[in-house]
């Protein structure tokens, strides 16, 4: 049976392209192999510096070429194509040799948060094994068979850290309106970093969101 798997996964480009414009966000539609042994990236950016962005992009030396294809009021697609000599050390040719297929996949400066069907586990498990050899750091979140299920048991939608943070975001009273505490206080109560308190809040939020919707 098939399972989805939900990971974050660092790459050596586009996080660190988001490190410099971090007031961008980008998520992929695509990933696919181009001529000359050279990979490209098919995939939306929104944020408020498309000029700074694309200054990046054009000052990267680990991109060959990148092209905006079309634009709406506040987003633009990109191809975005990496030097030849970055296969090795990239993770998506490992994903194609056991046949995953990207659901989701969200840039961030801290990697790519992943969503991702594969065959079989034996094919995930093959595909952390060349992540690991090719020293590409890999971390999952969840994994669940097709149908919902987790090792047998219901998807609960959230992991336990995202819970925990959901949970103390809740109780100081950061969702209601108006707000009665900020991300800061959440990060010290939980003794992590804002950063951290945002990407499980938003990571939390997602999968509950994609759990009402599929319910």
């Amino acid at each position: 049976m098939n399972i989805i798997v939900e990971y974050t996964i660092q790459t050596q480009i586009l996080p660190k392209i988001l490190e410099q414009v971090p007031e961008m966000k980008l998520r992929n539609t695509a990933l696919y192999p181009e001529s000359e042994g050279r990979g490209k990236i098919l995939g939306w950016a929104w944020g408020d510096d498309f000029d700074a962005f694309e200054r990046v992009l054009h000052d990267h030396e680990l991109i060959s070429d990148y092209e905006c294809l079309a634009q709406t009021d506040d987003r633009r697609l990109y191809t975005i194509t990496h030097i030849k000599e970055m296969k090795a050390s990239m993770p998506y040719p490992l994903m194609f040799e056991n046949n995953g297929i990207v659901l989701d996949a969200t840039a961030t400066p801290e990697g790519f948060d992943m969503r991702v069907r594969f065959p079989a586990r034996d094919n995930l498990i093959r595909y952390q094994e060349g992540c690991k050899e090719r020293d590409i750091p890999f971390v999952l979140h969840k994994l669940y068979e097709e149908d919902g299920t987790i090792n047998g048991n219901q998807a609960s939608g959230v992991t336990e850290l995202q819970r925990e943070t959901l949970v103390c975001a809740f109780e100081l009273g950061y969702f209601d309106i108006p707000r009665q505490a900020k991300m800061e206080e959440v990060a010290d109560q939980l003794d992590i970093s804002t950063q951290a308190v945002s990407t499980r809040l938003r990571r939390g939020q997602q999968n509950l969101i994609r759990t009402i919707c599929s319910g």
